[in-house]
Order: C-alpha cells, then structure tokens, then sequence
C-alpha cells in the first residue's frame, strides 16, 4: 500500500493552477453565474481523477516482467481472491479496493449531470474503467508498466460506480440541495 501515500499532490496543484484562472475567465467571458459547490465539485474531480489515473497507470515497480497477463474469464480471479486464505490484506485490497476506488465516479456523475438514470451510470462506470484497463494493457504491451487487463477489474470497478450512485442516490432523498 506505500503506493497510495505517493498520490500526485505536485501534478495535481499544477493542474488546479492552471485550471482555477482558466475556468473562471470562461465564467466570465461566457456569462455563467456562480454556482460555488458546482465548482468545488469540478476541482475535487480533478483532483479524484489524477490521483485514479496515477494509482492505476503509473508503474508499480522498476521491474517490468516480458509477458502481459490477461485474464477474460469473469469472476476467475474474484473467485481467486475469495479463496486465497493465506493473505487478507491482499484479499481486501483487490477485492474491496477496486470496488471503494471508483464509488466516487458515480457520486460526481449524480453532482454534475443532469437526468442521470442507472444505464447511464452503468454505462460511464464501464466506460471509464474500461479506458484504465485498455490503457494498463497497452502500457504493459509496451514495457512501460506491469500491470494486467483482467475482466474482473471491469466488473469490480463498474460496481463501485454503481454503489457510489446508490450512496449519491440516497444522500439526495436525505440532504436535498
């Protein structure tokens, strides 16, 4: 887990720089009124966003193995990791960790669209999980990082999206905006 202590604090205050001037000139140029949690929400997108795409592209190790694993089998390695005894750290972080990593997609979703129904959500969780998974497999084809496209992310991952439309769903029936 060191990993997640190394989120993109640096790349992200870049960005937030360079996107805060950026957006509220387009604000004013093209008129828009000002709507402060909307745009607290877009710079915690932000933020959510470089630090997923950093947790799942950026190289884990030095070590890049020769080969690239692939697994098109669902629930192969789900079954795998609910059946592995020996380590529960392990099972946790790629069982629980994959689901809990994307919840947020599908809270943004609820916060910045408008008339999003459940094929919606579903169809942007897939989407974007998806994206991760080609770009690990095509980064690893080519040496760049260790990583493996595994069908079982997809489900786990588009799981989360969905949990976290749920949490947004039910967050809205108890804290109307």
């Amino acid at each position: 887990m060191d990993y997640i202590n190394d989120l993109p604090i640096l790349f992200i205050a870049i960005t937030l720089f360079l996107y805060i001037p950026l957006r509220i000139s387009y604000r004013k140029k093209m008129k828009i009124k000002n709507n402060k949690l909307r745009e607290i929400t877009f710079i915690l997108l932000i933020a959510y966003g470089e630090s997923l795409l950093y947790l799942t592209l950026f190289p884990t190790s030095s070590v890049v193995p020769n080969h690239v694993s692939i697994n098109l089998i669902p629930f192969k390695t789900i079954n795998l990791y609910i059946n592995h005894h020996q380590d529960f750290t392990l099972q946790v972080i790629n069982l629980l960790g994959n689901v809990v990593v994307f919840i947020p997609i599908g809270i943004f979703v609820l916060l910045l669209l408008n008339r999003v129904t459940f094929f919606k959500v579903s169809f942007i969780g897939l989407g974007s999980t998806l994206f991760i998974e080609v770009m690990q497999l095509l980064l690893s084809i080519n040496g760049v990082i260790s990583r493996s496209f595994d069908v079982d992310d997809l489900i786990l991952n588009t799981a989360g999206v969905i949990i976290g439309y749920a949490i947004g769903t039910l967050g809205r029936k108890f804290f109307p905006l």
